[in-house]
């Protein structure tokens, strides 16, 4: 069965089984946050083995960096602001620098992104940075390679894949400075307002830049109606269902990443409202090892996420480039 030209019934199976493998592997080693894992397989998984190899060994690789770096950098500005800003502000410019100017941008955006969230934790709640750091690594791993076993043995055979178009220097320059603003203006916001989910908000802002204004425009507005889509449909389903049992638990969070893979995978226009809708479900859906038992948790890092959205719209308008006016809107 085949609903758009980019996605299939196979396809969906295929994701939604790489997403429950990754919770199961995850909830036997014990890890603390299997939503991790879960979210991990969800933005690796690909209809074509070249890309999935391709997204699982780059988002590996700048996971690995990035948590590396970060605990270096945050050793290193433990105890003094300005030093922790400037740390923030190069890893969000080198990170927004190589994922537009380098053929595996993938992981640039990941490295940067990774040690961006090492540094938010340093600066909220440091103790235990080390062990925060090793979770994370296991558990994007098993993500990963839990999408890659699922993809790899049931996936189609690659197709070709064009290179992308260079950004212009001047586009380049003024991208990488909107990369470095935006983790030093999250802590700044996230310090004088006493907001929550500082890292979900950084995450979220870095995710979103993008080649110029009116595209990150769209992007947010995109993550913004696909997690309230997910987060809605999630909510209603853990306040309405008694989820008490694994195997009912795991059925439910497949069978919705299975109707979200049709936007997600079908890539139309609206593919990235199925990215961030399926997203939304896991962060409801997953909580601690199960179901989560309050809702409070789960509402901060969606709360996170729209803050993140908000700080890329201000950065955007005021930093990025615009778009050349040879260029078609889209």
């Amino acid at each position: 069965m085949v609903l758009t030209a980019g996605w299939s019934a196979r396809q969906g199976l295929i994701t939604a089984a790489g997403v429950v493998l990754a919770l199961l592997v995850a909830l036997r080693l014990g890890l603390d946050d299997p939503w991790w894992a879960a979210l991990s397989a969800w933005v690796v998984a690909n209809q074509d083995r070249h890309s999935l190899w391709s997204k699982a060994a780059q988002r590996a690789l700048g996971t690995a960096l990035g948590l590396g770096l970060g605990l270096v950098l945050a050793a290193a500005t433990a105890g003094i602001p300005t030093l922790l800003l400037l740390a923030l502000f190069a890893v969000g410019a080198a990170g927004a620098r190589g994922r537009f100017a380098s053929a595996h941008g993938y992981a640039w955006l990941y490295a940067g992104v990774t040690a961006t969230m090492v540094l938010m934790q340093a600066a909220s709640t440091p103790v235990g940075l080390l062990a925060f750091a090793q979770w994370r690594m296991i558990e994007i791993t098993v993500g990963v390679l839990a999408a890659t076993l699922i993809g790899t043995m049931f996936a189609v055979e690659p197709a070709a894949h064009p290179a992308g178009t260079p950004h212009p220097p001047s586009a380049l320059g003024r991208l990488t400075l909107a990369g470095g603003m935006l983790p030093v203006l999250v802590l700044l916001v996230w310090q004088a307002l006493d907001l929550p989910a500082v890292v979900q908000m950084a995450a979220t802002s870095m995710v979103l830049l993008d080649r110029d204004v009116g595209s990150v425009q769209v992007r947010a507005r995109q993550r913004l109606f696909g997690c309230l889509l997910g987060g809605v449909c999630g909510l209603a389903v853990v306040l309405g269902l008694d989820l008490a049992t694994l195997p009912l638990w795991l059925a439910t969070i497949g069978g919705g990443l299975f109707l979200f893979s049709i936007l997600h995978q079908g890539g139309g226009p609206s593919a990235y409202v199925g990215t961030q809708a399926g997203v939304a479900w896991v962060m409801t859906m997953v909580s601690g090892r199960g179901p989560p038992a309050l809702l409070l948790p789960v509402l901060d890092r969606l709360m996170g996420i729209t803050l993140g959205v908000c700080l890329i719209l201000v950065v955007a308008a005021l930093v990025a480039p615009a778009r050349p006016a040879c260029e078609p809107a889209t």
